[in-house]
């Protein structure tokens, strides 16, 4: 019998990790790769460090080259090359030599799409100007990085607050350039929620980077020779030596879409849990397939560079003779924005309600480690929980550090059905150096299981001004030090410290005629004060969840 034949369309994280594995759990098969850009096998998700300088060199993101997988894996790698058609039908694939025009035709008896993405470029006026980038591939970083290291490039404007966006507005800034931010929607980062979106919104005007959400971008303006000069929003003008394109992506399926294989809802491939297309000796993995949210068991689409190593393994198994599967994903998500990590797992509130959970949520700003040890930075730790079954759903954290551990942990909480219960129990590492005694996580639990008890009952921020928007019968205290209460506090906030809540809680009487709202820093006061408020005999009181460090809008200074 002859040796299996398997082709793959697509050289990068997918592509090579299907080749890999095909070649280790079969050393008989051919295996070619068709790449029609000049390399393979590289970090893409480096490129915004390389156009700064933080990687020094092209090579530090280049894993492998055609020659190591020829070498080593006896793998034919071919660049330049651009797979034009596909027949399944007669098992063929239409290959294009980009430097000398030839085509040729190459049988195989697997296949396997791994054809990436395609950035979206929005028709808009001069929308070709030279200077307007996008973040993709190789060449695209190096474009970018010579460009700023020459002479006349001192403003950058980003379109589009994604994770590439922000780490393009933190890499141009280090670079030495002023940075604009303009995004569409309200807020930056759009898979996150607006507490951590507000908090990271912040932190990038503090580093200097000027964020404007919320504005449509209208067009380019430039010349020909010079390239662009100004983007044109629907409020503004700003001046650009340089653009940056980073409004999304778009699965690259035309390949597919031809060949009649079968698209999902998100529009990209779909794949069984075996990463098979639609078409038999047929699979597609990486960010051009679509793939399960474990949560909600519905087809998703999330093109990131770990998931599509994941899948490239399990399709390339497959592919070679094999048996794998791929679950599914959360996803995970995590980026890097200046002195920020910000990490997501799971669904976030809305995510978990528009999917039909019940959804509790519980805000907590713990410390990364003992408060009392050098360096202790605060987290914020957003976490979401199903009331009826108590399982955790999802969390958002953000801090300076220990962000990623406490990512990771939660990825595995819920990737294995953990409940609120579960998780409050769970054993983790500590010492001083690394957390508290009670960690972030295990104290976002016990807050999920004091509401679910009804000992905690609180109020987000948004919630809270769209009350106070109300008007109505509800009295606002604060129980913060005067020190913090004249530095700025809500509008309309009575202040009694914690600590004279007792001796002053005759004051109450009479004025809490609706719902009382407590809040202080964090929350922490704000519960303890709620506790004493029922102690005495006045009633339930409500927590601001997060404190006012979630407290979006103007405050009052006393």
């Amino acid at each position: 019998m002859a040796p299996l034949t398997l082709v793959i369309v697509g050289g990068n994280a997918a592509g090579m990790k299907a080749a890999s594995r095909a070649r280790r759990l079969n050393p008989d098969c051919r295996i070619m790769v068709f790449e029609q850009k000049a390399y393979v096998s590289y970090g893409a998700c480096g490129l915004p460090y390389f156009t700064s300088g933080v990687v020094k060199e092209r090579q530090d993101l280049v894993v492998r080259s055609p020659q190591y997988f020829k070498s080593v894996g006896n793998i034919d790698v071919h660049t330049g090359h651009k797979v034009i058609r596909l027949n399944p039908s007669d098992r063929t694939i239409t290959v294009k030599n980009l430097q000398t025009e030839k085509e040729q035709t190459v049988f195989f008896d697997n296949l396997i799409l791994t054809t990436g993405v395609t950035p979206v470029i929005p028709p808009l006026p001069n929308i070709n100007l030279h200077r307007i980038f996008t973040v993709k591939t190789l060449e695209d970083g190096e474009a970018i990085r010579q460009y700023i290291r020459g002479e006349g490039c001192k403003e950058a404007v980003i379109v589009g607050a994604g994770l590439i966006g922000l780490e393009m507005a933190e890499n141009l800034h280090r670079a030495g350039l002023k940075v604009s931010v303009v995004e569409l929607l309200p807020q930056v980062l759009p898979p996150f929620s607006p507490e951590i979106a507000f908090s990271v919104e912040k932190h990038l005007r503090e580093k200097g980077v000027e964020v404007f959400p919320g504005e449509r971008v209208k067009g380019f303006e430039g010349d020909e020779k010079q390239g662009v000069k100004r983007v044109v929003t629907e409020q503004r003008e700003l001046k650009a030596d340089l653009v940056i394109l980073s409004i999304g992506v778009r699965p690259n399926i035309e390949l597919a879409k031809v060949a009649n294989i079968t698209l999902g809802p998100t529009g990209a491939i779909q794949v069984n849990e075996r990463m098979e297309t639609s078409m038999s000796s047929i699979f597609a993995a990486g960010d051009c397939a679509e793939t399960k949210s474990l949560l909600t068991g519905k087809p998703v689409w999330v093109p990131l560079g770990s998931i599509a190593n994941k899948q490239g393994r399990v399709a390339g198994e497959n592919a070679a003779g094999g048996i794998a599967t791929f679950r599914g994903v959360l996803p995970s998500i995590i980026t890097k924005v200046f002195d920020l990590t910000i990490a997501k797992t799971g669904l976030n509130e809305q995510e978990a309600i528009k999917a039909g959970f019940a959804v509790e949520r519980s805000i907590v700003l713990p410390f990364d480690k003992a408060h009392y040890y050098p360096g202790a930075k605060p987290l914020l730790l957003k976490m979401i929980a199903d009331r009826m079954t108590r399982r955790i759903l999802g969390g958002e954290i953000l801090g300076e550090a220990g962000v990623d551990k406490r990512a990771d942990a939660l990825a595995a909480a819920i990737y294995n059905d953990v409940t609120c219960e579960d998780l409050s129990q769970l054993d983790v590492a500590y010492s001083p150096p690394y957390s508290p005694a009670m960690d972030a996580l295990i104290t976002g639990a016990n807050v999920l299981l004091n509401k679910f008890s009804g000992i905690y009952t609180a109020i987000s921020a948004d919630e809270l001004k769209q009350k106070i928007d109300r008007g109505g019968p509800f009295l606002l205290l604060d129980v913060r030090t005067a020190e913090e209460y004249q530095a700025g506090h809500i509008p309309g906030a009575l202040h009694i410290p914690l600590d004279k809540l007792r001796e002053r809680s005759l004051e109450l009487k009479g004025k809490a005629t609706g719902a009382l709202v407590v809040y202080c820093g964090q929350s922490l006061r704000s519960y303890q004060a709620s506790r004493i408020l029922k102690e005495l005999g006045l009633g339930e009181a409500i927590n601001l969840e997060g404190g006012i460090r979630m407290w979006r809008w103007e405050k009052e200074k006393a």
